[in-house]
């Protein structure tokens, strides 16, 4: 299963890739990451914050963000809307919660992490949040405050068609 996640890693590095800009705090820095020709996608840094997934009373998921100690990184990939056809939007966001003091996680088994997935459509019962518990995880610091992180994972109670994220960021 492990020489799986490596190679998709190397195809993930090496695949053919689009220019996208990601926002953090500070400024705008260009992505690494597949995204889907039909969509936009962008990358967040959020400091001081925690990631939880909640319940409402109906008993749908849904994602939160916290005052913290720690930082979220948060990838969203938006699917275009199709003209004159109601309720198209579509949305994946994908949030990895890092402790700021650990930067430095090599093939950490998301299970021991905070990782959390989010469809939102109008798919009748395939929305809501969720923990990544399938995957891998992988955060490298590349310069004193530049960061890689990679993440290739799989969610069972959903289909998704973002699997794989690679995006350099600043801390």
């Amino acid at each position: 299963m492990r020489v799986l996640y490596i190679i998709v890693l190397i195809f993930v590095s090496f695949a053919c890739k689009t220019n996208k800009y990601i926002e953090t705090e500070n400024k705008l820095v260009k992505s690494n990451n597949i995204c889907p020709e039909d969509g936009i996608c962008t990358f967040n840094v959020i400091k001081n914050k925690v990631y939880s997934i909640k319940t409402d009373k109906f008993g749908n998921s849904y994602s939160e963000l916290l005052e913290g100690k720690n930082t979220v990184l948060k990838f969203e990939y938006k699917r275009n809307e199709q003209d004159g056809i109601q309720d198209s939007s579509y949305k994946e966001i994908i949030y990895i919660e890092i402790n700021s003091n650990e930067l430095n996680i090599t093939d950490l088994n998301l299970k021991n992490t905070t990782v959390g997935f989010e469809r939102l459509c109008f798919c009748r019962g395939q929305t809501g949040a969720y923990s990544v518990l399938e995957g891998i995880l992988i955060l490298t610091k590349i310069r004193e405050k530049e960061y890689n992180l990679v993440l290739n994972f799989k969610i069972k109670e959903v289909p998704q068609i973002i699997t794989a994220i690679n995006e350099n960021f600043e801390l």
